[in-house]
């Protein structure tokens, strides 16, 4: 099949939600997903010759940032705090915009995680921003949209 074009996404109209039942986090810029990783057991041993032997144990999901514009009354935002204050595990649900072949909803990515940080900047010639950094637990389930 001839090359047509790239069908690379926009970030555009993605959202990401807190909460069993979802509560939209307003305003945010940017989501850096960072991929999780195995962990790994060395089993090497005396019939191994010459290479080293491995095998997966165990794999951290890693962390999530969000960046965006702080939003006085947001619920998300609001319901961020809450959890960061609590040390409590929430559900978070980022969805991704609908691609040209989905019709109902984007992909969709679910975890729980921890929120481990949460700053925000004041400066007199900016917006105020907010920084949050969420702590993966357990599995990230993704959801091809539709």
């Amino acid at each position: 099949m001839a090359y047509a074009g790239s069908q690379a996404q926009s970030g555009r109209g993605s959202t990401l939600s807190i909460g069993a039942t979802p509560t939209l986090i307003g305003e945010i810029k940017t989501v850096p997903f960072t991929s999780g990783k195995w962990q790994t057991a060395d089993v090497t041993n005396l019939e191994s010759g010459n290479d080293a032997e491995f095998i997966t144990t165990i794999r951290d999901n890693g962390t999530v940032q969000l960046e965006g514009n702080r939003v006085p009354g947001d619920a998300g935002q609001q319901a961020v705090e809450t959890a960061y204050d609590n040390g409590s595990l929430q559900a978070f649900t980022l969805t991704l915009p609908k691609s040209s072949t989905q019709t109902t909803t984007g992909d969709t990515y679910t975890f729980n995680a921890l929120v481990l940080s949460r700053d925000f900047t004041v400066d007199v010639t900016k917006e105020i921003d907010f920084k949050v950094e969420l702590k993966i637990s357990g599995a990230v389930t993704y959801t091809a949209g539709s």
